[in-house]
């Protein structure tokens, strides 16, 4: 677990809301909260959709964030700031599936519930934190080692500034 401080709010929220940077992930939940509160569900209602729908998703069990932000952008664009922005993404799965090999930590992916980004914006600060779920206690941190350095490439990429803290 590593704890990311934003430097350039403005500019991480241009791409976390109107870019499609972080549209790979996807969304285990997110709240919002300006005059009212916000929490949206990431996880996937099977009934909304067709057999064949289902049975075609790559991502089943979440939604991704492509699918949410446009909602998300919609509930915050005015003149006010929210309050507080919380967003807690999971890495999809063929990216999990991939780093899971590149790791060297013989892991499954039945072992993994999940590679968690925390994001949280509050009182114009922004932090990110990372989070490993396993579905077994492993005492070998080797896949949140990995995780780890795959966000600070990530932020490079996409030009965000952080500092560790």
């Amino acid at each position: 677990m590593v704890a990311f401080q934003i430097r350039e709010v403005k500019k991480f929220m241009a791409k976390l809301l109107g870019q499609m940077d972080f549209d790979d992930f996807c969304v285990s939940e997110a709240e919002v909260f300006m005059a009212a509160g916000y929490k949206i569900n990431g996880h996937r209602n099977k009934n909304f959709y067709t057999k064949e729908e289902w049975e075609a998703m790559t991502e089943p069990e979440f939604l991704r964030w492509e699918e949410i932000r446009p909602m998300v952008f919609q509930m915050i664009r005015g003149n006010k700031t929210p309050t507080s922005l919380s967003v807690v993404l999971l890495l999809s799965r063929a990216k999990t599936e991939s780093l899971l090999q590149d790791s060297g930590a013989g892991l499954r992916m039945e072992d993994v519930t999940g590679l968690y980004l925390n994001l949280k914006f509050t009182e114009g600060a922004l932090m990110a934190v990372t989070a490993t779920g396993l579905a077994t206690f492993l005492p070998d941190k080797q896949l949140e080692r990995a995780w780890d350095a795959w966000v600070k490439e990530f932020w490079k990429e996409h030009e965000i500034e952080f500092d560790e803290v």
